[in-house]
């Protein structure tokens, strides 16, 4: 793959000589030491003060949820590149630089940190325990302004190769599969975002109207990633299907009338004998169109799809269970 193609921030953490997945420990280690430290000061006499110090660690959960999963995204990626290569008409432009450093790449950081700023002075926390709460938010929401960008590049990049040609097989789609597991793959990773970010939340917190409406559009977008992520080649496809369907149908209409200019001027046994002969392309271009209009015009199995849907359950799962605990308890 064009290295100019990677990620933003697979690109930052290719500034360290540190793998991924140790990055994003260390990371978290670091920046979990000091609600520990606040904590052990603590001790068991705080409860409540101990309760906001582990909503606190959910920013640094994530960043290191983010760091740790971006390798698996860009092995996912890779393979979906991989894939649109042979069926590009104009190879070039899969490998064509798309993920420079822009003005988008400035402003979706910006928008990160603002919102990281917003969030943070509504948090009941002072002194330097704010400072490290805008911080951490700062870093995660910059993260996460940054990741939404490196998607949305992916996708406008998508439609360009497309738009520039593919080869398509209606019936033979099994190459397109890499390109519905990368679209999955983000799926999965916006799920298990908000299953984490669950585990860092307070019942009494979930156990509003706010959290039920907030986390419910969280899942709607992790379904609209998946779909998203695939559509421009989900066009393409209806795009082969109904130029599959023309060229069909003119045949159809062409035989079709030459069976009709057959039977209004033959009256003898050889006339029916020809008649049938003529009748055989009519039902080879009517099985064929039907085959046409029943194959998929999406780029996955239907055992993709029961994955994703089986990965929307998670959140609501851990929602319900945790809003049930906590009124139990009370």
């Amino acid at each position: 793959m064009n290295t100019r193609n990677q990620t933003l921030v697979n690109q930052l953490i290719g500034f360290l000589a540190v793998p991924p997945v140790a990055l994003a420990l260390i990371v978290a280690a670091v920046l979990v030491l000091p609600l520990l430290l606040v904590a052990y000061a603590q001790g068991q006499s705080d409860a409540v003060a101990l309760q906001r110090l582990w909503r606190l660690a959910m920013a640094p959960a994530l960043i290191a949820f983010i760091l740790g999963v971006h390798p698996w995204l860009k092995s996912r990626w890779r393979l979906a590149i991989d894939a649109l290569r042979p069926l590009s008409l104009q190879p070039d432009i899969v490998d064509h630089a798309f993920m420079a450093f822009r003005l988008g790449a400035w402003v979706a950081l910006l928008i990160g940190a603002a919102l990281a700023i917003w969030i943070s002075q509504s948090m009941r926390v002072a002194g330097w325990l704010f400072i490290y709460t805008l911080a951490t938010n700062i870093a995660l929401f910059s993260l996460m302004a940054l990741v939404i960008y490196d998607g949305l590049r992916r996708t406008r990049h998508l439609k360009r190769v497309v738009a520039a040609g593919l080869a398509l097989d209606l019936f033979d789609r099994h190459l397109l599969t890499p390109l519905a597991r990368f679209g999955q793959s983000v799926s999965l990773t916006c799920v298990g975002g908000i299953c984490l970010s669950l585990l860092f939340q307070s019942a009494a917190r979930l156990y509003s109207m706010q959290s039920l409406v907030i986390y419910s559009i969280l899942i709607a977008v992790a379904l609209t990633l998946f779909f998203s992520s695939i559509w421009s080649i989900h066009v393409a496809l209806v795009v082969a299907q109904e130029r599959e369907l023309t060229s069909i149908r003119q045949h159809l209409s062409r035989s079709r009338g030459e069976l009709r200019r057959h039977l209004a001027q033959a009256g003898s046994a050889y006339g029916a004998e020809d008649a049938a002969r003529l009748y055989d392309p009519l039902v080879v271009f009517g099985t064929y169109e039907r085959q046409v209009l029943e194959a998929s015009t999406w780029p996955f199995n239907p055992q993709i799809v029961k994955q994703v849907a089986a990965s929307l359950v998670a959140p609501i799962l851990i929602y319900g269970i945790k809003v049930a605990v906590g009124l139990s308890g009370q």
